[in-house]
């Protein structure tokens, strides 16, 4: 195998820019966000302090770039949503099904469970705004060319409103139930969350 001065330097940049994100995920899954520093990344990535730097401002960043990774799947099949649905009802049954899900259902545990022990709360208002946003657009464009004679500002607000569904029924979830959580109780919030968007958007049928 060839060593690290023989692969092309892009090769070596990506390859240590995973190891940072792997080794964020862990060290914030098991001891919880702004609880190592940058030399303990380093050391648990194989890399350097120059090397975190080069690629994230901070360590938490690293750790968005863990979590926005493993949501990373949920938006794709979000993008896949089946496009056979012919009204904004049926559009919300599938996105209910979607999100309700084995997959779902253990990503936004595991992200969640990474957010709520973090007590400082730095940027993370500002990376979960941008995840809802990428998926709300996302969504907007499945919905806007599936159902072209939505207004496209209807459109873009149902969009919004599904996806904050599901990350308020998130932080309901953990700030309810603090000790134990039950994927019969995600399913609960989530299914009323859905509900009230859905006797929202009847106006607009």
């Amino acid at each position: 195998m060839p060593d690290d001065k023989t692969l092309p330097r892009e090769t070596v940049k990506e390859r240590n820019r995973r190891a940072i994100i792997s080794a964020a995920g862990e060290l914030a899954s098991t001891r919880g966000m702004g609880s190592f520093t940058v030399a303990e990344l380093a050391e648990r990535a194989g890399t350097s302090r120059r090397s975190i730097f080069n690629h994230f401002p901070t360590v938490d960043d690293a750790v968005y770039a863990y979590l926005t990774s493993c949501i990373d799947p949920l938006i794709a099949t979000l993008g896949a949503l089946p496009h056979s649905f012919t009204s904004l009802d049926e559009l919300i049954i599938r996105f209910e099904e979607m999100a309700r899900s084995e997959e779902a259902y253990t990503i936004l545990h595991h992200v969640g469970d990474v957010l709520s022990r973090d007590s400082r709360c730095t940027d993370t208002v500002l990376w979960a705004s941008q995840i809802v946003d990428q998926t709300a657009g996302l969504l907007s464009d499945v919905v806007g060319n599936q159902l072209p004679s939505i207004d496209r500002r209807d459109v873009e607000l149902i969009s919004h409103a599904l996806i904050s569904a599901v990350q308020t029924s998130q932080t309901l979830w953990f700030r309810d139930y603090p000790n134990e959580r039950t994927r019969e109780e995600w399913s609960a919030l989530l299914i009323r969350a859905l509900e009230l968007v859905r006797v929202g958007h009847r106006a607009l049928s």
